[in-house]
């Protein structure tokens, strides 16, 4: 199945740090961007969306002495803007993606062409928001934190058992949380024990650490979310978001990292220098006695020592497929060097026979126990 996770993926995370103004959304969308383009990386601005006021029970709607009653009324954007801030993350040519926390948000997400959904750690099993999500054809993106192993596995059942393209974040639910708390190794409890899901970090680390995001790189995270801001006198900052400069420190880490990490999922290709550093340490072929010209080198003929030449043949290169045929005559402890050697690589040649006759044993269903050995007479 085509999936949108086949490449790492950092998340700006919005969140309502807008303040409910569409002019401050737009240049954090813009100073992000900015910050963003310096690096080769896919990037997504996240949104979230609460249907205010049918979010908030009426009894509570006009208690602006409760924190977040009062921060959601406060921050809530109407449609309009919400579209503004959507199409600019889109002209930018970043991903657009939103988290809905009632079931009339998730229309709104799905009916405003959204990349995908995003589910905050607290609706992480909640089942009737999941059954409205699961109805549209968008990728989901689910956070974890506070979950248990049961309920997660849960979830990971139910949106594999409808074919969905999802990943999974390690989250960690303290604002700010502590290094201490960061729990990392979830990352590799998450690709084990769900291989063939996308694991993913969502952050609420102190903004400065730089450290955690090198860690989640090098265990093979492919998500990564942070929560921005840009603080203004009117808009103070919380202690979790990042601004431009903290998220540049943030990427130049991430993208330390990966260097560092390298090539993924292969072996990697050998400089020249590395074959040369680690060439200078091998031991090279010498011979017992004096050879003529025309002889055939037989392992009891040679020793293996160092120093060697450049030129020389290695203790690596000898072995029982391999013939050599002196060009020249030879002095006690000389070593045997290319120029001056007939190579013959049987080995091509043996792996032909034991193919050629596992063939006709396989087409002939003569029964060969496992254990059996090959000899091949000439």
């Amino acid at each position: 199945m085509a999936t949108m996770f086949a490449e790492p993926l950092f998340i700006f995370e919005l969140a309502n740090n807008h303040m409910g103004d569409v002019n401050h959304g737009l240049r954090m969308i813009r100073e992000f961007h900015k910050i963003a383009s310096r690096f080769d990386f896919r990037f997504a601005f996240k949104f979230q969306l609460r249907t205010i006021p049918e979010f908030i029970h009426p009894h509570y709607r006009d208690r602006m002495d409760i924190k977040y009653v009062k921060r959601f009324t406060d921050t809530a954007l109407v449609k309009e803007d919400f579209m503004t801030l959507h199409q600019e993350v889109k002209h930018l040519g970043m991903l657009s993606i939103c988290t809905p926390f009632d079931e009339i948000a998730v229309a709104t997400v799905a009916s405003m062409e959204f990349d995908a959904f995003k589910i905050a750690s607290c609706s992480f099993t909640d089942w009737p928001l999941l059954e409205e999500i699961v109805k549209y054809d968008l990728p989901i993106i689910a956070s974890t934190a506070g979950s248990e192993i049961t309920e997660i596995d849960n979830v990971v059942s139910f949106f594999q058992h409808r074919a969905k393209d999802f990943a999974i974040l390690h989250c960690v639910g303290e604002y700010p949380t502590q290094d201490s708390q960061l729990q990392l190794n979830q990352i590799d409890m998450f690709k084990k024990r769900y291989p063939d899901i996308t694991v993913g970090y969502s952050t609420h680390e102190e903004p400065d650490n730089v450290e955690s995001i090198k860690l989640a790189v090098a265990k093979g995270s492919m998500i990564f979310e942070k929560h921005v801001a840009i603080e203004t006198e009117a808009y103070p900052k919380n202690a979790y978001s990042s601004t431009p400069s903290q998220i540049n420190n943030w990427l130049e880490a991430a993208a330390q990292a990966y260097a560092m990490c390298g090539v993924s999922g292969e072996r990697h290709v050998f400089s020249e220098k590395e074959k040369s550093d680690l060439r200078q340490f091998k031991r090279g072929v010498f011979v017992k006695r004096d050879v003529k010209a025309g002889e055939i080198i037989k392992p009891e003929d040679c020793y293996f020592s160092w120093p060697k030449d450049d030129d020389q043949l290695l203790a690596n290169d000898f072995s029982k497929y391999m013939q050599f045929t002196t060009k020249r005559d030879l002095k006690k402890d000389d070593g045997l060097l290319f120029a001056h050697l007939h190579v013959q690589n049987n080995r091509e040649k043996v792996h032909q026979i034991v193919q050629s006759v596992n063939e006709l044993v396989k087409q002939s269903n003569v029964p060969v126990p496992g254990w059996a050995d090959l000899e091949i007479s000439h």
